[in-house]
């Protein structure tokens, strides 16, 4: 009876020292698995490396390595194959007798290759289509250089700014050409009569940093006329001829200041009732002041007044003005010009020593002018 207590007792003593020594090896294990997780975290080489080469004698090192085998097969689904190729290389050098790594190292070798050939197609396609914007950027370039230029920011680099918004170096022309309409009243004579004729006007502006430099040039000539009497002797043929130059300060950029010479032109004939109070041809300096370009919607207006200095040495001419009134239409812009339509006034007075003159003119014509972009 004691002789089998013994035993129990023998047997139930080894039980639980096995038990104990099997709940080590599991907490042994479990502390070099939890190793293992944080250096796949890091992805230390140099740690995983020294976690297996001291444990390559261990008799649980199968349960370690397999662990780790088990880690690289995740980079792998997550294709991350970096660290996967480093991590599988150095489970082989610690054991060069496990063939499952040898043919894990394969496949994760093939898998690389292929994710770097993706990845140099991938690159080679946005180098391609860096080049292809660049060279749509030159492209435009070499035609915006004409009308933009390049102004430095404060860290070095170019910036492209529209000269017309900047005040930067640019040019502007416009020409119109239209049917004049004008009345002649004469004071003193009581002389109202109506004349027709051409006209041409042209305007000329270059934009520079500080300045606006430009010429404005008008003519109008009226050969025909509609008045009680037929007899050409007694209308008188009237003309204008004018250039002035003109200059804009950046404070005022549509206000110009202008000064030229003019020719008022009257073709009076001796015996020409109607010609005898009518003003001579007068040849005269001019200064004046333009405002041009102001905006009412998509139309713009221009408005002037000029003083003729040759009243200052003209008989029986106290005082002679013009003024004029411009009104541009849009109705069909181009690639390089904007066309408009274009109502003007313009009026022409002269204050005599006794009496006064007006010629006052109606201008309907068709302009052209180039387009900066």
């Amino acid at each position: 009876m004691i002789s089998k207590r013994i035993k129990v007792l023998a047997l139930s003593v080894f039980m639980l020292f096995s038990t104990v020594s099997l709940f080590a090896v599991e907490e042994y294990v479990s502390k070099i698995y939890k190793n293992i997780d944080l250096i796949f975290v890091s992805k230390s080489g140099t740690d995983l490396n020294k976690v297996l080469s001291e444990n390559t004698d261990d008799k649980y090192y199968y349960l370690i390595e397999n662990y780790t085998e088990k880690k690289i097969r995740r980079l792998i689904v997550n294709n991350d194959y970096d660290f996967a190729m480093e991590a599988i290389v150095i489970v082989i050098e610690n054991n060069l007798e496990n063939e499952q790594a040898v043919e894990m190292y394969s496949i994760i070798s093939d898998a690389y290759e292929i994710q770097r050939e993706h990845e140099r197609q991938e690159e080679l396609k946005r180098q391609q289509e860096l080049a292809r914007i660049e060279a749509e950027k030159e492209k435009k370039r070499a035609s915006v250089d004409k009308e933009y230029v390049a102004a430095s920011k404060a860290k070095g680099g170019a910036v492209y700014v529209s000269g017309k918004e900047t005040k930067l170096t640019s040019s502007h022309w416009k020409s119109a050409l239209g049917i004049d309409i004008l009345f002649l009243h004469e004071d003193l004579q009581s002389i109202n009569t109506f004349h027709f004729g051409p006209s041409l006007d042209f305007r000329y502006e270059y934009t520079m940093p500080k300045l606006v430099i430009g010429a404005d040039i008008f003519g109008e000539f009226h050969f025909f006329s509609a008045t009680d009497d037929t007899d050409p002797k007694k209308v008188p043929l009237l003309g204008d001829l004018n250039g002035a130059a003109k200059i804009a300060f950046p404070f005022a950029k549509n206000m110009f200041l202008r000064a030229g010479f003019a020719g008022i032109i009257t073709g009076k004939a001796d015996d020409a009732v109607l010609t005898t109070n009518v003003l001579d041809t007068l040849y005269t300096p001019l200064i004046g002041i333009k405002l041009e370009r102001l905006k009412v919607g998509t139309s713009e207006f221009d408005v002037g007044l000029d003083w003729y200095a040759g009243s200052l040495y003209t008989d029986n001419l106290k005082l002679a003005m013009g003024g004029t009134l411009n009104l541009a239409l849009p109705y069909a812009e181009l690639e390089k010009v904007k066309l408009t339509f274009n109502v003007g006034l313009r009026d022409k007075i002269f204050l005599k020593e006794s009496g006064f003159e007006n010629r006052a003119s109606v201008i309907l014509a068709i302009g052209v002018e180039n387009v900066i972009r």
